[in-house]
């Protein structure tokens, strides 16, 4: 029995964890579209949404329901963005979509109290992130950092910009515009898989290592972060060698 119940509370977490996500990808549609439009291809943020909404397994029929029933209740939430520092250097991008900045505000200086760190003036800190699409790729036997660079070269891709090979995946960045998810879909279409791809702030100066207790500090800060509806991403310089 309690074997059993162990496993179904595992089960009902992701659940409830997937729940969120989908929440938080509904209500990026619906400020999206609130801000250009229903149109896919004429709304850049919108078509990042949808895309990311479909890397999350949102089903398209919940998309179109989102996009059009936007303007029943996109009103009522507050765009907000936060831009925070934290010890030994982290410098951190939190982005929100509320319908009471009071709560999220409050919430955001709590989760921030127990790293340790505090809300910066505005553009203290996103002068040292860049807006790019990156595109993760899993690493599967055979390919090669090469191999990506040569069909690139070959279909004659604009707004490349570079790629990072590590132990399990790629890591490729591009200019943040309608070349993104060109490139994106020429490398799925070529056999590669594509674990992640968004459009996004990435630090141009990055925090590789952590003392123990800063990093356990920083991971609990993003998990509240992911677990509150309010706030849709958290962005640091920090990158886990």
């Amino acid at each position: 029995m309690p074997r059993k119940h162990l496993v179904a509370s595992g089960i009902n977490k992701k659940q409830q964890l997937q729940a969120k996500i989908w929440q938080k990808l509904a209500r990026e549609i619906k400020a999206a579209v609130k801000v250009g439009g229903p149109n896919i291809e004429a709304n850049p943020r919108l078509k990042a949404a949808v895309d990311k909404a479909l890397q999350n397994n949102l089903s398209r029929d919940s998309i179109q329901r989102n996009i059009a029933g936007s303007n029943k209740d996109a009103d009522q939430l507050i765009q907000l963005e936060y831009e925070c520092y934290g010890p030994n250097g982290i410098q951190i991008i939190v982005t929100a979509l509320s319908d009471n900045a009071n709560r999220t505000n409050s919430n955001l200086r709590g989760y921030l109290a127990k790293l340790h760190g505090e809300i910066a003036k505005p553009n203290s800190v996103k002068i040292f992130f860049d807006n790019l699409g990156v595109i993760i790729l899993e690493k599967l036997p055979n390919q090669t950092k090469d191999n990506i660079e040569e069909i690139i070269l070959e279909k004659n891709l604009n707004g490349y910009i570079n790629t990072e090979e590590f132990d399990d995946s790629f890591e490729i960045l591009t200019e943040p515009n309608n070349n993104f998810y060109e490139i994106k879909n020429v490398l799925s279409e070529s056999g590669y898989k594509v674990f992640d791809a968004a459009i996004k702030l990435v630090a141009q100066n990055k925090i590789t290592s952590l003392n123990e207790e800063t990093k356990v500090k920083l991971d609990k800060f993003i998990d509240s972060c992911e677990e509150d509806e309010d706030i849709q991403s958290v962005i640091t310089n920090y990158e886990e060698n």
